[in-house]
């Protein structure tokens, strides 16, 4: 319930501001593409729902309007566009470095009381926890939004499956961030989320789409990494990692073809 609420408030406060986003890969749009463009990222999300892969809807979603858009000879905002994928390129890069000095960082720190200390993370984590909510309502979620022009209608229904979102579907995405790649404790939790929620809440900003499911994932990793005798499965990054350039690819392509 503290994701949805902070998904909900991100989508409110700050979610109109992706519309700049829709309009520079896909303008002009009528709404038989965009009822196309958002049944594609449907399938793509649920191909990646079989995998438990976390997938990033608003890669998918751009590189879907971009295919649209190129298939059509629409005036594209091409250094808009260029700035999006250096964003997804360097956003995982930040948040794995970010991952593995932050956790280096505080475990060479001495804790006199131990007991004080996990209650800072408890508190913190739950901080974190509603900002990194927050920020994907404003960014991922808005986007989305956008795409049937933010007006009260559009809001009016995401609210409702934001919350079924959350509450049913989102099991596999969390087992598989949070056991099957790395077994989290207080502190990998909070570098995780703590890098993942100040790089979407920057790309928001700037109205550029970024994926808070990549950056959270590359921080966990990073996180695991600082620990010397700590078992990390690479497998499963991996297969999101995998799903994270076949997804995009695959979407752009139906673009274009549509």
């Amino acid at each position: 319930m503290l994701g949805a609420a902070g998904i909900i408030t991100g989508l409110l406060v700050q979610g109109e501001s992706m519309t700049h986003a829709v309009h520079a890969v896909l303008p002009n749009a009528n709404e038989l593409v965009t009822a196309e463009a958002l049944f594609v990222v449907v399938g793509a999300f649920v191909f990646a729902k079989v995998l438990r892969a976390p997938m990033s809807l608003s890669m998918s979603l751009v590189a879907l309007l971009l295919g649209l858009s190129i298939s059509r000879h629409l005036p594209i905002d091409y250094t808009y566009s260029r700035i999006v994928v250096a964003m997804w390129v360097a956003a995982p890069l930040v948040a794995l470095v970010f991952g593995f000095v932050f956790l280096k960082t505080i475990n060479k720190v001495r804790v006199e009381d131990v007991w004080r200390r996990i209650r800072l993370y408890k508190t913190l984590l739950i901080a974190c926890s509603f900002l990194a909510a927050y920020v994907l309502g404003a960014n991922t979620v808005g986007l989305i939004v956008a795409m049937g022009g933010f007006d009260p209608l559009t809001v009016f229904t995401a609210v409702p499956a934001i919350l079924l979102g959350c509450v049913l579907l989102s099991g596999g995405e969390i087992r598989r961030v949070g056991q099957d790649l790395f077994s989290m404790r207080y502190a990998n939790a909070l570098a995780s989320l703590l890098v993942s929620t100040v790089l979407v809440e920057v790309a928001t900003l700037f109205a550029i789409p970024l994926s808070s499911t990549q950056a959270l994932s590359a921080g966990v990793l990073g996180a695991g990494c600082s620990y010397k005798n700590k078992l990390i499965s690479l497998r499963p990054f991996m297969v999101i990692v995998v799903v994270w350039i076949i997804v995009p690819i695959i979407s752009f392509l139906i673009g274009f073809i549509l």
